[in-house]
């Protein structure tokens, strides 16, 4: 494990890495090394150093939006989007449930909403339908994603190393990093940061269905973890943007040997969560990939990080 991530870590460029490996709540492997960044006399990276999470910031919207729909503001994954969208017509017959699981085939091109292909015909990752749905749930909780999320989750469950970010400083910079670009701290963007142990805690909320805190129910837990959309073959399968493993596929993101059931979130900059209820295990990395390396593959290093860590919570 610590071999393969140290390649990983030269191939990306990174300053930073951590990994920490949990097992029926307990620590079953950790290990930190690098620096916040390349400057001279940086912080070292350290159980409380806080990364950029990138994409995997999307589960946290999913939440926000379970504890919508727990609230009754939102009705249901079925609901359409021009429900709330009336003024965009192109949007129609997509519901929540295509755009959980980038089954919704919509883009954004030139300040204007394009189809790509019918919802549910086709599958493709992008931001345009996590931005409408972040606009849905604030719209309907009269609150931002960053208050929601504070309110359900990060206070209850003692997240206290979790948070969208205005400022970067002391925190662990990455190629996302850029002093010029203007942040807020409303969930809008992709600026949350958290540390390593807080990540494996929100991978062990979900393992746990939530009995370390009074959130939502175990069913809510267990839904936004099982597969949205099954109508596609051969195409990775999302919960509440959760990537779940029900098969084996040339694009699946989750390695052959971990074992079906599990679940996993990524993102860009090199952070992956991965909870293997099987083995009651939650394997996190971090790292602060600081340049975009062509020859560096990354689903391979996704699945290789996967089936380690896979095989060492299966050994015991």
């Amino acid at each position: 494990m610590e071999k393969h991530n140290l390649k990983v870590y030269d191939e990306t460029g990174a300053t930073a890495l951590s990994c920490l490996i949990l097992q029926d709540g307990k620590t079953a492997y950790e290990f930190y090394t690098g620096t916040h960044n390349r400057e001279y006399g940086a912080q070292k990276v350290q159980k409380d150093s806080r990364f950029n999470i990138a994409s995997i910031r999307k589960s946290y919207i999913g939440f926000a939006l379970a504890c919508m729909i727990a609230e009754g503001k939102i009705r249901g994954l079925d609901q359409d989007l021009c429900t709330y969208f009336p003024a965009i017509p192109v949007i129609e017959g997509t519901t929540i449930r295509h755009v959980l699981t980038h089954t919704h085939g919509l883009a954004e091109k030139d300040g204007k909403w394009i189809r790509m292909f019918p919802p549910g015909e086709d599958w493709f990752y992008n931001n345009a339908g996590v931005n409408l749905l972040i606009s849905i749930i604030q719209n309907v909780s009269g609150k931002t994603m960053a208050q929601i999320l504070d309110e359900q989750v990060f206070q209850k469950a003692g997240f206290a190393e979790s948070g969208w970010e205005k400022s970067e400083e002391n925190l662990v910079l990455n190629f996302l990093s850029d002093p010029s670009r203007q942040l807020d701290d409303s969930g809008e963007d992709s600026n949350l940061y958290c540390s390593t142990r807080d990540l494996a805690k929100w991978g062990e909320l979900f393992l746990t269905r939530g009995k370390s805190a009074e959130i939502l129910t175990p069913d809510a837990f267990k839904e936004m973890t099982s597969v949205q959309f099954t109508g596609l073959a051969q195409l990775p399968k999302q919960g509440y943007f959760w990537w779940v493993k029900e098969e084996d596929f040339p694009k699946n993101e989750i390695g052959p040997k971990v074992p079906k059931g599990s679940y996993q979130l990524l993102g860009i900059t090199g952070c992956i969560c991965l909870v293997m209820p099987e083995y009651q295990a939650v394997a996190v990395r971090m790292l602060n990939q600081t340049g975009q390396n062509r020859e560096f593959n990354y689903l391979d290093d996704v699945r290789t990080f996967g089936d380690m860590a896979a095989g060492m919570v299966g050994a015991k």
